[in-house]
């Protein structure tokens, strides 16, 4: 959580001030609908406008631009490439805060135009404003928010809040207040905790609308970026910055990863269920199908029996009575009397084709869609033990997942295989099918120990034995892993197969890392959690 209300806006308004202003907007991107960023030369001024996490603040890093365009976006290209920041103000201690930018237009003449930031919760919004009239917002409005009109052409005019007293306008004459409640109420820019801090102590009020301290609080269930020391954070540690925006770029960075990586993670995981909901159902309709279908030689019979008494058959009979030979009894066969012998005869031969051909054309693909299935749930046991953007983003190459985004946190393209030191022995762990495929066949020697969980999605392991008997606790801290990096969990009991590499054999034409192997052995482990 992010809490800077307006008195802690008023410090961080003086920060950006003392650094950008008097510099031009050398470009300008937008990264997705909610973030977007200014740069002054090397200086990055960037918008984040989203439930949690509504701020602006200098990014030490910059991002890849994307190919996101919108209305706002051209708007802003449009008026203020190359125009010079003149001013950041605060109206009074709300959070809304007025970039103010002028430039010389093609014909000389000066103009002036105001990109207002309301942070103001899920109701956020950026707008472009020239004369106080609106050119653009980031966020389309509705034509009547809050008693005002926000569309484009109308003019600009700040959300109503009924008038509080200013900060400034404070003495010690007006303290204590009954309760933060009512400090928050009476004062402008206050949030509740700061409201909470300072409502009975004037001399604290004094000094924390003076001076701040940026802090980043360690709490049980995430972080808490504040621009001064609070007590209701009292029970937590934290560290200190020198300024708040150093303290964002700090908290920012990690929640952007953070979030962008579980993102990214769900996203995966989305589409593998998806996939898998809809092979399962596929399965699920071909053994219908196959039930359906499985008497098919009857038709063939019935034919038969009908060749064989051509000579009862004629025009206009429903149905008929015949000596079964296959099964030695009487049976009555529907026909349709619009049909000539021959036609009711061709009747039931097609029929008894076109089920044979359903049948082998049914068990033709069974197995490929099992395969399938079997593929994404071990793709999906590898998301989920993945704890690396690049092991995600190969993992949506491997399943062709197009991105409507690039967002490159790393320009490191292939990974290292994972591996593991134990007993000087040197044990390597596939994270993909990529790697599982690359251990099985192209790492080690021929005669390794391969390892692999029984009859359950997970990982390939390879002990590299360089010619050495690999000792019981080398395999089995080997079969741990391949416990660990499977779809079981810590504290199941499960069986790992294990053999040389060399009786591990690729199944043709199937899916990366798919395969069978032979003689081997195997053993019995409790998985347990393994410090790298």
């Amino acid at each position: 959580m992010i809490y800077i209300d307006g008195i802690g806006m008023k410090f961080l308004v003086n920060e950006i001030k003392n650094e950008i202003l008097n510099y031009r907007v050398s470009k300008i991107y937008q990264y997705d609908k909610s973030s977007l960023s200014l740069f002054f030369g090397r200086q990055n001024l960037t918008f984040i406008i989203n439930n949690k996490n509504t701020i602006f603040y200098l990014k030490d890093t910059k991002d890849d631009n994307t190919d996101f365009q919108s209305k706002f976006l051209l708007n802003l290209k449009k008026t203020l490439l190359n125009s010079k920041l003149i001013n950041i103000t605060q109206s009074g201690f709300d959070r809304i805060i007025y970039f103010q930018f002028e430039k010389l237009n093609q014909f000389g003449n000066l103009e002036k135009f105001d990109l207002i930031f309301e942070i103001m919760g899920k109701h956020s919004n950026l707008f472009l404003t020239e004369k106080n009239k609106i050119i653009s917002s980031i966020f389309t409005a509705s034509l009547d928010e809050g008693n005002r009109v926000i569309f484009p052409g109308s003019m600009y005019t700040p959300p109503f809040e009924k008038t509080k007293l200013s900060p400034m306008q404070l003495t010690s004459d007006d303290f204590p207040f009954t309760s933060g409640d009512d400090f928050l109420a009476a004062v402008e820019g206050s949030g509740k905790i700061f409201a909470n801090e300072v409502y009975n102590n004037y001399n604290k009020f004094s000094e924390y609308l003076k001076n701040y301290l940026p802090v980043i609080y360690k709490q049980e269930k995430g972080r808490t970026l504040t621009y001064n020391v609070f007590s209701e954070f009292s029970a937590f540690e934290y560290d200190t910055y020198s300024t708040i925006n150093e303290s964002l770029n700090i908290y920012l960075n990690v929640s952007f990863k953070s979030s962008f990586f579980n993102s990214k993670k769900n996203n995966i995981i989305k589409f593998i269920d998806t996939h898998l909901v809809k092979n399962r159902k596929i399965i699920q309709n071909i053994k219908k199908d196959l039930d359906k279908n499985s008497n098919y030689q009857k038709y063939r019979n019935i034919g038969d029996i009908l060749a064989a008494n051509m000579h009862l058959l004629r025009h206009d009979i429903k149905e008929i009575a015949l000596f079964d030979f296959y099964n030695e009894k009487e049976i009555t066969i529907k026909l349709d009397p619009s049909l000539s012998p021959n036609e009711n005869l061709n009747f039931y031969y097609n029929k008894y084709n076109k089920a044979k051909r359903t049948i082998e054309n049914l068990n033709e693909r069974l197995p490929k869609i099992e395969e399938e299935v079997d593929y994404l749930e071990e793709i999906k046991v590898f998301v989920n033990n993945e704890t690396d953007i690049i092991g995600l983003e190969e993992l949506e190459n491997e399943l062709n997942i197009k991105q409507k985004r690039k967002i490159k946190l790393n320009k490191k393209i292939k990974r290292e295989i994972l591996s593991y030191q134990f007993e000087d022995f040197t044990i390597l762990v596939g994270r993909n099918s990529r790697e599982n495929e690359e251990i099985s066949f192209t790492k080690g020697n021929s005669n390794d120990i391969w390892l692999h969980i029984k009859d359950l999605p997970g990982s390939h392991v390879l002990i590299l034995r360089e010619n050495r008997e690999v000792p019981d606790s080398v395999l089995l801290y080997a079969a741990n892993l391949a416990g660990l990096y499977s779809k079981s969990g810590i504290g199941d009991k499960v069986t790992i197969d294990y053999c040389e590499k060399r009786f591990v054999k690729k199944i043709k034409k199937s899916k990366p890392g798919n395969v069978t192997y032979i003689n081997y052995k195997s053993t019995d482990v409790v998985i347990k959690n393994i410090q790298t």
